[in-house]
């Protein structure tokens, strides 16, 4: 039946040979877990499945390839059903474990050393300033751009995120509207107090910001390419 069921595949189906072996590989396994645990395939119920399931994952199988087999089996489970000799899909609400995100990709410390020591080419001070500043802060605060340039200058109602050079922290509203605090570093808050000391020369009026832009705005990452 299973040596039936991939020849359909690879004729029928014409689904490339890589695929069929590894959807024989997954029914290879489907095979001896089931007559380990003396069940006919035919009479597997959805607890039987799962527990299969746990045992790819015991075996140290990933989510990925874990997430193939049950493809194979649900597969396997619904040519039969076609057939009309299995009264259900077995495998049809059984559901893979979940992959782990992974992280966002880092600066290498050469990268990130090259951005802290970048001399911008600014010709007015005040946009020097600023830039290091930011490089600074991302260097040193691991915050991402967006939550940099959400920054406002004192904590407030309305504020996405806000300094606190005292505490010597950074507060933002990160993804899923979750906020944290994250630690700022010397060098960081050096270079920051140096822009605050610039930032009146370009911040428009009641503009609430820390990071802003030569019209006087809120700084956008657009503009910082």
């Amino acid at each position: 039946d299973l040596q039936s069921f991939l020849d359909h595949l690879r004729v029928e189906r014409r689904l490339a040979a890589r695929t069929v072996a590894m959807y024989g590989e997954a029914l290879a396994r489907l095979q001896a877990a089931a007559a380990k645990s003396n069940v006919a395939l035919r009479s597997a119920q959805p607890h039987h499945v799962r527990g299969w399931m746990a045992q790819l994952r015991s075996a140290g199988l990933g989510p990925r390839s874990i997430a193939i087999a049950l493809a194979a089996w649900r597969g396997l489970f619904r040519w039969w059903g076609r057939q009309g000799v299995v009264p259900v899909n077995p495998v049809e609400g059984v559901r893979p474990p979940k992959a782990a995100k992974p992280l966002p990709k880092a600066l290498s410390v050469e990268q990130a050393v090259v951005l802290a020591e970048h001399q911008t080419q600014h010709t007015r001070p005040a946009l020097a300033a600023r830039d290091h500043a930011i490089a600074e802060l991302l260097y040193g605060s691991g915050l991402r751009i967006g939550e940099v340039l959400g920054l406002d200058v004192q904590a407030g109602p309305n504020a996405a995120g806000w300094l606190d050079l005292a505490d010597a922290t950074a507060h933002v509203l990160g993804k899923g509207s979750k906020r944290r605090s994250v630690p700022v570093g010397t060098a960081a808050l050096d270079a920051l107090r140096a822009w605050l000391r610039a930032r009146p020369a370009l911040a428009a009026y009641g503009e609430p910001a820390l990071f802003v832009s030569q019209r006087g705005t809120r700084l956008t990452p657009n503009q910082l390419r």
